[in-house]
């Protein structure tokens, strides 16, 4: 009963209500049942085993830290295999290190946002989970190369595309259409994947000019990790590919000291293909002129034509040519948002990737330009001296696509002109490149892998999606899985396919590395949280 004067209500005490142990189960089943169905149809968080997406993510691996250059990078598990006490490759050195005492961490934890009928819809060069296709129980992570309703093929390391047209698999002319367009990667995700080649912050202190791979024209010294032009006029460096050619190698793989770290394909040593040359290329490094008049261009010559990018105090250009003639072509002409600070360096990058030019400076795009190329015309120029015609047999069962030293290799030209200038930490990366190395020793040898090949061009229908590894020297992964396991196929007639995966299998997409690999060197393991990150 409620009191009738106001102070006496005023003055009663609360009594809170204690909840009964009832009430505490049913909290409890409650909560796991919310965290379930999260799980179950939300987000959902996985292991990666594998390191068929490495560097990018990684499975289990070990890590090393070079105290030559100061390089820090994860090494394929596979090393465990090897002898008794391993040598390991300092990436940017060549230098052979002890891997003794190297322990296994563990992949990286991730989350991946569940597939339902109210998410996005996958897009390329997402990085999705799903279902093996040949072994169902078995969860792989790789990039989405191809969506439903496309055709694919993987021509010199890049991905070209075109609305399926009903060809069946095994047309040999499949390639000569003028359809097909390269499929570019956003610069979100192509910044994900640049793989490093050089990097002048990873060079031994006390290190000479001479030990780099570059070639000098003009006056140049050199101060720690910075290259100083001293005089007026002009001078350039060029990259040597006496020295270290751009490949598709990754420190990840070297495991196999017989392979060349620097020059030449390395051949099929350790189970892995060949190293292909490769064009796509970044070149980025800070400009720190000392007068207004300094400029700065950047080349580099790929594939028969030499890309050109251009910077002084009022504008950027982008323009091109052939590597035999004269005359440039202009591609793009912006003006400089801002003049280049005189005795501050600005962050210069120029790429070159999926057939498109892009020049930053400071990283704000400054100027970007686009080519593009049949199948046809990319192979005539990647191969020179080459026709599609007389690529396209398959003599004893092999592809002619295969083979890795008749792909051109890149050069790099950096050239400063004007007052004396300085160049900061100069770096060359390069893009994935999805080789086409056919294994003579496999039992489908007279099938070039998936993509690879006209006869193999990948064929997707509704409801599948072609999809492969970060790491293509060493993923097992659409180019080579072959026929889906027979539960696969009787369950999903419409969309089960060799080298395909049904969308029936799709988990979701991963997008966030929540958990990185533990760190057991130290007394105790810690998550080494510095590698926490976003996936693209």
């Amino acid at each position: 009963m409620v009191p009738a004067d106001p102070a006496q209500r005023e003055t009663t005490p609360y009594r809170p209500v204690r909840p009964t142990a009832p009430d505490t189960i049913i909290s409890v089943v409650f909560a796991f049942a919310v965290a379930f169905l999260f799980r179950a149809y939300v987000i959902e968080p996985f292991v990666i085993p594998t390191g068929s997406m490495a560097p990018t993510l990684l499975g289990a691996h070990f890590r090393a830290t070079s105290a030559i250059s100061g390089a820090d990078w994860a090494i394929d598990r596979r090393l465990a295999d090897r002898d008794r006490n391993p040598i390991i490759r300092d990436p940017y050195t060549a230098d052979e290190l002890d891997a003794a005492g190297l322990r296994l961490r563990s992949g990286d934890r991730i989350l991946v946002l569940k597939r339902t009928p109210f998410t996005p819809a996958i897009k390329r060069y997402e990085v999705a989970v799903f279902r093996n296709p040949t072994n169902p129980s078995e969860n792989l992570i790789k990039r989405i190369i191809g969506l439903p309703g496309e055709q694919i093929a993987l021509v010199d390391g890049d991905v070209f595309v075109k609305p399926s047209d009903g060809r069946r698999q095994g047309d040999i002319h499949a390639w000569e259409s003028a359809d097909w367009q390269i499929a570019r990667k956003p610069e979100r995700q192509q910044r994900a994947v640049w793989q490093p080649v050089f990097d002048a912050a990873h060079t031994p202190i006390g290190s000479t000019l001479e030990s780099w791979p570059w070639l000098t024209v003009g006056s140049w010294s050199k101060a720690g990790t910075t290259l100083v032009k001293p005089e007026p006029g002009e001078a350039s460096l060029e990259w040597d590919n006496s020295k270290w050619e751009i490949r598709d190698r990754l420190a990840y793989d070297d495991i196999d000291i017989r392979r060349p770290a620097r020059v030449g394909s390395g051949g099929t040593r350790g189970g892995l293909p060949p190293n292909y040359p490769v064009s796509d290329v970044s070149i980025s490094f800070g400009f720190e002129p000392s007068d207004e008049n300094s400029s700065v261009a950047v080349e580099l010559s790929a594939r028969g034509r030499v890309f050109r990018a251009e910077l002084d105090s009022q504008r950027v250009r982008l323009r091109w040519r052939g590597e035999d003639e004269g005359t440039w072509t202009p591609l793009a002409e912006e003006p400089m948002r801002r003049p280049m600070p005189v005795g501050l360096a600005s962050k210069i990058e120029f790429w070159h990737a999926d057939q498109a030019l892009w020049l930053f400076v400071d990283d704000r795009l400054a100027a970007h330009a686009a080519y593009d190329w049949s199948i046809r015309e990319r192979l005539e120029h990647s191969i020179r001296g080459s026709t599609l015609e007389q690529l396209e047999p398959l003599p004893r069962g092999m592809s002619m696509f295969s083979p890795s030293e008749q792909y051109s290799k890149p050069t790099v030209r950096i050239t400063i002109d004007g007052p004396p200038a300085s160049i900061h930490r100069l770096r060359v990366d390069r893009d994935l490149y999805y080789h086409p190395y056919q294994f003579g020793y496999r039992r489908d040898a007279d099938i070039p892998p998936m993509g690879t090949h006209p006869i193999s061009t990948v064929s997707l229908n509704r409801g599948q999606y072609f999809a492969l590894g970060d790491n293509s020297a060493a993923s097992k992964d659409g180019r080579t899985w072959g026929k889906p396991d027979p539960r696969v196929a009787r369950a999903f007639p419409n969309t089960a396919a060799p080298g395909v995966v049904p969308e029936q299998l799709m988990l979701g997409r991963a997008f966030l590395v929540y958990f990185p690999s533990i760190n057991r060197d130290g007394p105790v393991p810690v998550p080494d949280l510095g590698r926490i990150r976003v996936i693209h």
